[in-house]
């Protein structure tokens, strides 16, 4: 009877949506047609019509034209809901009410032609019920106002064109064996949205719209950039008219991350976002004809030759204290403005301590307003020629701090530390550039951006404290900010998230320590190599890693082939394989070992993820996942000790994981 009766409900629904794209349908021609009369009548008669008649029909064809983008993307969503109109149910009796109501909720609302609502949409408000709460006493709050009930059923469906594959009555906010079962599927080129798996504590940080600045540390595989990019989703539904999609930017590692998460939000019903790397957004703020030089290429400097003196100087650079020594530094400089009195003329004395109290009420933040403004303050206290006196002590000023212009002051700071400037040409290094931009802010003034409303910043890990204290100044907006401590392929700081707190005020900390990506064995041994013990894996079982003791190249080359060959296979059911290799150096080896063989490159100079045979590294792999993970290049001594590399690689793979250990 319950079969028949869901059978039923979704029948009619489907029925009543396919009804709606049909009507649409019939909309869009209309208009169609309606379009290419007004354009045939403005070419027939264009020398006889007036300037009116021709304004009005180019806001008629405007109009057309908006209103079929429109009707074509309601197409686009309802299609999607045709084939899966949802994807659970509740029933909830709310207090003082004698019955329980039944809500279906999917990806999108769906009204029929009569106004009732068929479907909800996971954003809405009563949905929460459905993420946060398990059978009995339950609550929602919507406009301000908290409803009351009991949650009755909670019901989860698998419906593939159109029709129920499955469905399971639960009391947990999510079935284990419905989880495990999404889970166990294989991996695609783009990062799917997670709205019918997610968890209670996801759904709260999704749903809150209260902290201004979201900090998410979560393990690997715990879906922290889903849920960020959820998190947008949910507040562009609830903000609908005053927050939209080009108001929000993602700032992202690199090309493929940004293609392989592009697809979420649209997904969703939502305009994909503005994505640009830290680079590409600080480059219009460096001064003519600077260049911030490769990003990528420094990082697989770092993690290739971390001993070198370059390589010392890229990561001091980067450091907290390097932050803090250039903070002290200006704070050094603005001193030596009231570090004596000023003399204008034999009878007119500013005494050094009124000077002082001048510069404390400042509002200013760059060294030059803050001497014009300094200035212009003590010369409103002087009786005579108010602007001469304004003009004689701005001059004082600056000629006592002795700044010319940021980068040769910067260069000045290096001394200090027994650094040097690392430029080739116009070619700025990138662990340079930000500490660069940090001075032409306290000098010059750098212009605040107000565009973006909100700003995605994931893998965090790779940022520098310098960088996000840029980043809070320069973009002074609400903030998700995601990671993971422990995938810091650069250095390792225990105090990083303590740090950005202080840098970003008005944040928020919170910790996903369940990894839901790989097997529980993959992260079980994955989890061998961090610090962070408080990791655990989803219990969802599979394949023993591998660990193969390969004797010499030959022998690994054909532990390769072999692999990469049941890879291939036409039983496999895996759609990637990732060569996961610890070295550039050795990515190019085995590129040109396996020439025979099809396979993509995952590199600084790709923009799409790929199926098939996959070769990269840890830098370019992070934030992506395989079916099957290879490690061609392990030293077996690497296996005892602790290693961001090593857990970055491991935790990609989502079903097998081999590793070739060399001694």
């Amino acid at each position: 009877m319950i079969v028949t009766n869901e059978e039923s409900y979704l029948a009619n629904v489907v029925k009543k949506i396919t009804t709606q794209i049909k009507e649409i349908e019939a909309t869009v021609d209309t208009n169609e047609q309606i379009y290419k009369e007004i354009k045939k009548y403005t070419v027939d008669y264009k020398n006889e019509i007036d300037k009116y008649e021709v304004y009005t029909h180019q806001q008629n064809l405007s109009f057309i034209d908006k209103r079929n983008t429109f009707e074509t993307n309601r197409i686009t969503k309802l299609s999607y809901l045709k084939a899966t109109p949802y994807f659970s149910r509740i029933d909830f009796q709310f207090d003082e009410e004698e019955e329980a109501e039944k809500f279906y909720i999917g990806r999108y609302g769906f009204f029929d032609n009569y106004g009732q609502q068929l479907v909800y949409d996971w954003r809405a408000p009563i949905s929460s019920l459905y993420y946060d709460f398990t059978l009995g006493s339950a609550q929602y709050e919507s406009m301000g106002k908290i409803f009351t009930g009991n949650l009755q059923l909670k019901r989860q469906f698998v419906i593939k064109n159109g029709r129920i594959n499955f469905f399971v009555d639960t009391n947990d906010s999510l079935n284990n064996d419905f989880l495990i079962n999404e889970l166990s599927k294989h991996t695609t080129k783009e990062m799917k949205t997670i709205i019918h798996t997610i968890q209670k504590e996801q759904n709260e940080a999704i749903r809150d719209t209260k902290t201004r600045n979201l900090v998410i540390q979560g393990v690997a595989g715990s879906g922290k950039t889903s849920i960020a990019l959820h998190r947008i989703a949910y507040l562009l539904y609830q903000k609908r008219g005053e927050f939209a999609a080009s108001d929000v930017l993602i700032l992202s590692p690199n090309e493929i991350f940004s293609n392989y998460i592009s697809t979420v939000l649209p997904e969703l019903g939502e305009e994909d976002l503005f994505q640009l790397d830290i680079t590409q957004l600080m480059q219009p703020l460096m001064e003519e004809p600077l260049v911030i030089a490769d990003r990528q290429r420094e990082i697989t400097e770092i993690i290739s030759n971390p001993q070198s003196k370059k390589v010392r100087s890229y990561l001091h650079k980067r450091s907290a204290s390097f932050f803090w020594a250039m903070n002290e530094y200006f704070e050094t400089v603005t001193k030596k403005l009231f570090n004596e009195d000023i003399v204008i003329e034999p009878s007119i004395h500013l005494k050094k301590q009124k000077i002082k109290t001048a510069f404390t009420g400042l509002q200013a933040v760059a060294i030059w307003q803050q001497i014009k403004e300094l200035a212009n303050c003590l010369a409103k206290e002087l009786s005579g020629d108010q602007k001469k006196y304004e003009t004689v002590i701005a001059c004082e000023l600056k000629e006592r701090i002795g700044i010319t212009q940021p980068l040769a002051e910067y260069e000045k700071f290096l001394d200090t530390q027994k650094e040097e400037l690392i430029r080739k040409g116009n070619r700025i290094a990138y662990s340079d550039a930000f500490p660069y931009l940090f001075f032409k802010w306290k000098i010059e003034g750098l212009l605040v951006n107000h565009q973006f409303k909100h700003l995605v910043i994931d893998e965090m890990q790779d940022y520098s404290l310098l960088q996000f204290f840029l980043l809070d100044n320069l973009f002074p907006c609400q903030k998700t900010i995601c990671g993971d401590v422990s995938q810091n392929l650069l250095t390792e700081d225990p105090d990083f998230l303590a740090q950005i707190q202080s840098i970003i005020p008005n944040s928020h900390v919170i910790t996903f320590n369940t990894s839901y990506r790989s097997s529980y064995e993959i992260m079980t041994y994955a989890k061998r190599f961090i610090s962070n013990q408080d990791l655990q894996p989803v219990e969802r079982h599979g394949k023993a890693v591998i660990e193969m003791q390969v004797m010499n190249d030959d022998d690994k080359w054909a532990q390769l082939y072999k692999q990469i060959t049941t890879f291939q296979h036409p039983s496999s059911t895996y759609a990637t394989c990732g060569i996961i290799c610890q070295t550039e150096t050795e990515m190019v080896v085995i590129e040109q070992i396996l020439a025979d063989i099809p396979l993509t490159c995952l590199s600084k100079e790709t923009k799409t993820m790929a199926e098939g045979v996959i070769i990269t590294t840890p830098q370019f792999a992070k934030g992506l996942e395989f079916d099957q993970v290879i490690l061609p290049d392990i030293k077996a001594h690497q296996l005892t000790k602790k290693s961001n590399l090593l857990y970055t690689s491991c935790s990609r793979a989502l079903h097998e994981l081999i590793l070739l250990v060399t001694r």
